[in-house]
């Protein structure tokens, strides 16, 4: 990442890829085999459209995610496993997404600290 946008490296360095930002700046990415997830800056993003998508290894757009929290934009890519992608937004609620199309699947709420 740099200057807010994605690279995709050849061997020696040289950029080969690149991704720019849909709206802001890219804040975050997870790479895994055949993509690459990606959290934007919310701001700057018109009004339902989420800040994480997935880009091909080509870094082209293969989905955005049907995310279930319109003024709650995502914070954080947690992981992804056995087919679904976890991310958190910005007050904490764990939200899943299949992780082939982006299609919500379920969200718990935030997790209160013992006190």
């Amino acid at each position: 990442m740099l200057e807010g946008a994605l690279y995709g490296l050849g061997p020696f360095g040289s950029r080969l890829i690149r991704h720019e930002p849909l709206a802001t700046a890219v804040v975050e990415f997870c790479r895994k085999p055949l993509r690459t997830y990606v959290r934007e800056h919310p701001y700057g993003l018109l009004p339902g459209l989420p800040n994480l998508y997935c880009l091909d290894g080509a870094h082209r757009l293969m989905w955005m995610a049907e995310w279930p929290l319109p003024d709650d934009p995502c914070a954080r890519i947690v992981d992804e496993a056995n087919g679904e992608l976890v991310a958190e937004s910005a007050s904490g609620v764990v939200v899943v997404l299949e992780a082939a199309t982006g299609r919500f699947i379920a969200s718990s709420a935030p997790t209160q600290a013992a006190g």
